[in-house]
């Protein structure tokens, strides 16, 4: 075999397995995207992610509404007074920041300045809306964009609490 030719099928094998990895590297995103990257994606409905209890509502609520802030973020601001001008009943809503400097450039609503609670929640990403049921788990995940529709967003979220049911005071009569 001469030279030329080895180098050649060296090449070949070569292309082959540049062909393959990017096969693999193909799957694995697409696989990401269907599971951690789709909020309420089919895959992960058996696997729920519980969050620290210092999330999760308190007595007497039906869901906890977390909004993962930063201080630095541009439009950090204009999602927390969205959603604290918002009318959630029976829904915690609770600001968390990484640190105390940028929590103080949050006003009204209760915010949490946690750095371990943050770094737990966070995706490389801020803002972002996570909706907690009373078992604490994680039930959904929204990015927030500026281009955001965010009263529709929280409606989508959060539903209207459901009414209490009015007792029928009806009467029978016998004829």
């Amino acid at each position: 075999m001469s030279l030329a030719t080895s180098l050649a099928l060296l090449a070949l094998l070569v292309a082959v397995f540049a062909v393959l990895a990017v096969g693999a590297v193909y799957i694995r995103v697409r696989r990401l995207e269907a599971t951690a990257l789709t909020p309420g994606s089919a895959r992960l409905a058996d696997e729920p992610r519980l969050v620290p209890g210092a999330l999760a509502p308190e007595p007497g609520q039906r869901a906890a509404l977390v909004v993962l802030l930063d201080g630095t973020c541009a439009i950090c601001h204009a999602l927390w007074d969205a959603v604290t001008a918002a009318h959630l009943p029976q829904v915690r809503v609770l600001g968390l920041l990484p640190d105390e400097t940028a929590a103080g450039t949050f006003e009204g609503g209760t915010v949490l300045a946690d750095p371990g609670l943050w770094s737990s929640l966070y995706e490389g990403y801020t803002p972002c809306l996570y909706v907690i049921d009373t078992s604490g788990a994680l039930t959904d995940r929204r990015f927030v964009y500026g281009d955001t529709d965010v009263p529709a967003l929280l409606a989508e979220l959060v539903p209207a609490a459901p009414e209490p049911a009015a007792s029928s005071q009806g009467s029978a009569h016998a004829s």
